[in-house]
């Protein structure tokens, strides 16, 4: 399973869980919220089955089967006055009678959806069979992943906070049962309640005391109504974080809501690699600036899915913009390259990125943990281990680093993966 005997964790891969909603979701509703629920599903899988009819669905970009709970401002082309002007081409997909929406199972027409992005190479029933999906990372070369949910941050949409809360509770249950069957090799994260950080914190609490697979937190970029994650609502959520030894995830794609700044001024789809480095730009700058490490400094923080090349600029761009103890920084004690040199903060990295070996050279070995994204379709599945550990512009410790080590200091409860795989 490992690279040429060398181990590899996946800090960022996924469960698509939009795939069979009612598979996911249904059993472990709470009860309270089963009518609700119903609707819900009804309106996600009547968008997936437009999505594959007609080639667009309610939402956009990657968020399409949440258009239910968000619709993304339709992309536009750029440079010209409206969409109309330069056509969109739709490409039509399916076969045979379109099904009822009472009847519509994604799982059963994944093939029609997934011949709108013009791919297909995983098959979907990984998200419900865990099997296949450690079959898969036997053929990446992977031994342990870090999941995500794949669409749960939109949820933060919704108006009903509880009913929010209670499609991540069922969430949970449902993940941890499936990563209870890999042996330790897939880890888990609950999805946070940004908008009730004591619901956050009381799932967090649980499933560290019952879950040697959980990894911790999965927290949006940026607050539904556009507040920053220096919020002091979120304190709680940091300290028993911190507490637990646990790390919180920044974690999402720049089409899901909450949209953070980039994303609501420039609506186009070929922007989105630009938009996630502002994406993460705005949590970092905000936890950096509103003293968060300071305040919490045995919390670790990672940002994944916005790449690595934008973080040795915008280092350097807060030291010269954030005076500690400012008044506008009142909670900041430590310059900000003297944060990131103190290993609280850690960065995603895709394995083919150009600029990685001057992301290494300016900030150090530390910071970045390695990525693959699977399984979407954007990621380099099967092909990323060799991607990374093949470069030759890359040191030998560095790559060791990313696929490793720093995962180690990231998440210690991976410290048991040598026994695990058998090389302890």
């Amino acid at each position: 399973m490992s690279y040429n005997g060398q181990i590899v964790i996946d800090a960022d891969c996924h469960i698509q869980e939009y795939w069979d909603m009612d598979r996911t979701y249904q059993e472990f509703i709470d009860p309270k919220y089963r009518e609700d629920y119903q609707r819900f599903s009804e309106a996600v899988r009547a968008d997936q089955r437009r999505v594959a009819e007609t080639g667009s669905g309610l939402g956009a970009g990657t968020s399409i089967w949440m258009g239910a709970v968000h619709q993304h401002p339709h992309f536009r082309p750029m440079g010209v006055h409206q969409p109309f002007d330069k056509q969109l081409s739709v490409r039509p997909v399916g076969n045979g009678d379109p099904a009822d929406v009472e009847s519509w199972d994604a799982s059963q027409h994944g093939e029609a959806l997934r011949t709108v992005f013009g791919k297909r190479k995983v098959d979907i029933a990984v998200n419900w069979d865990t099997g296949l999906y450690l079959s898969d990372m036997d053929k990446a070369g992977i031994d342990v992943g870090v999941m995500f949910a794949s669409q749960s941050d939109n949820y933060a949409m919704l108006r009903d906070v509880g009913f929010e809360h209670a499609l991540h509770r069922a969430y949970h249950e449902y993940v941890h049962r499936f990563c209870a069957e890999a042996g330790g090799r897939i880890r888990w994260l609950s999805n946070a309640v940004i908008r009730d950080a004591a619901a956050s914190v009381a799932d967090l609490t649980y499933w560290a005391e019952r879950d040697d697979n959980y990894a911790g937190v999965f927290v949006p970029r940026i607050f539904p109504d556009g507040r920053l994650l220096d919020n002091p609502n979120l304190f709680p959520l940091w300290e028993r974080s911190q507490e637990l030894d646990l790390p919180i995830w920044v974690h999402g794609n720049p089409d899901h809501a909450p949209l953070t700044p980039g994303s609501k001024v420039t609506d186009n789809v070929d922007m989105r690699g630009v938009h996630r480095a502002w994406a993460g730009m705005t949590a970092l700058g905000a936890l950096i600036g509103g003293g968060v490490f300071d305040l919490f400094p045995r919390l670790r923080v990672a940002f994944l899915e916005n790449e690595s090349d934008w973080m040795p600029w915008f280092i350097e761009a807060c030291d010269n913009s954030f005076r500690p103890g400012s008044p506008s920084t009142p909670n900041l004690k430590r310059k900000p390259s003297d944060i990131m040199a103190g290993g609280q903060i850690f960065c995603g990295v895709d394995p083919d990125e150009p600029m990685l070996p001057q992301s290494v050279e300016l900030l150090g070995e530390h910071p970045w943990v390695f990525t693959t994204d699977y399984p979407h379709l954007s990621g380099p599945w099967p092909e990323g281990v060799p991607q990374l550990l093949e470069r030759t512009d890359v040191s030998e410790s560095a790559k060791t680093a990313m696929v490793y080590d720093n995962a180690i200091r990231l998440l210690p409860r991976l410290a048991n993966v040598p026994v695990l795989m058998g090389k302890s």
